[in-house]
């Protein structure tokens, strides 16, 4: 059965070189992005790529990576991570992250941060809050992307959104229709925003299909069938997040997807 929200790639611009090209992560978002990153005083470094000790805090388990851990380690080595996002964070938080945080700051290309659009990869992973608040997220989607367009202004060009998976398929059993929404409009928006933007690139990932295809198979992923919506147990760690293996799960789907993406030609 085709996803109703696949993992896509809207438009691919000359900066994109490749995920392998790649030095520089920068993320926004919510608690499953969050790695207690503080952009006030932590710097990443090659010993310490989230700037944090490795996991960092994050809202798995206790010491558990989640996806942005696990990309770095088992997906790539080379990668420098900038993590603003925040648990609880909806997408004017996102916008404000972007704003007041980065922008001031990581956005204005220090010596000691010198990344370029080449080099850069932008990630924003947020949705589950507001859809836990609203079921109509055509407004919240315009505010997330006042943000987006701040970094393309600031010089970024390489754009990935992550949309969320079926929280009602979760222990805490949200309404299907508000994710629903939320995944739809975010591929209006983001289509939108490709094509505002022709020199950038600009992919979805589905992390919906990543949950989906544990939620329709835990066996085959290594859970028990009766951990699907079960709390505390080895997928979810509580009501709402996910543990670190599932978290890893994520990051393998991402860095397959990323991988995936060949380098600008002329011909794209």
């Amino acid at each position: 059965m085709a996803s109703e929200f696949p993992s896509t790639v809207l438009s691919k611009g000359p900066s994109w070189r490749g995920f392998n090209a790649l030095k520089f992560l920068v993320i926004f978002g919510d608690s499953y992005s969050d790695v207690g990153y503080d952009p006030s005083c932590d710097l990443p470094t090659l010993e310490e790529p989230l700037g944090v000790e490795f996991p960092g805090i994050t809202y798995a388990e206790p010491d558990g990576a989640n996806w942005v851990g696990h990309l770095i380690t088992n997906y790539s080595s080379t990668l420098l991570v900038y993590d603003y996002a925040k648990g609880g964070a909806r997408a004017n938080d996102v916008k404000n992250q972007i704003q007041a945080t980065f922008t001031p700051h990581t956005g204005q290309r220090p010596p000691w941060t010198p990344w370029t659009a080449e080099v850069t990869l932008f990630v924003s992973w947020v949705g589950i809050n507001d859809a836990a608040w609203s079921s109509e997220h055509a407004g919240n989607l315009e505010i997330l992307f006042e943000g987006q367009e701040t970094l393309y202004n600031s010089g970024a060009k390489n754009f990935l959104f992550i949309n969320i998976p079926q929280i009602s398929r979760a222990p805490a059993k949200g309404y299907k229709s508000h994710y629903i929404n939320w995944n739809t409009e975010l591929k209006k928006a983001v289509a939108q925003f490709a094509a505002a933007h022709a020199d950038a690139t600009v992919m979805i990932f589905s992390a919906l299909d990543t949950f989906d295809a544990i939620f329709n198979d835990p066996a085959a992923h290594g859970f028990p069938a009766e951990d699907v919506s079960k709390a505390g147990a080895s997928i979810w760690v509580d009501y709402l997040h996910p543990t670190s293996k599932v978290h890893d799960f994520v990051a393998r789907d991402v860095a397959a997807f990323l991988s995936a993406q060949t380098a600008f030609q002329e011909s794209d």
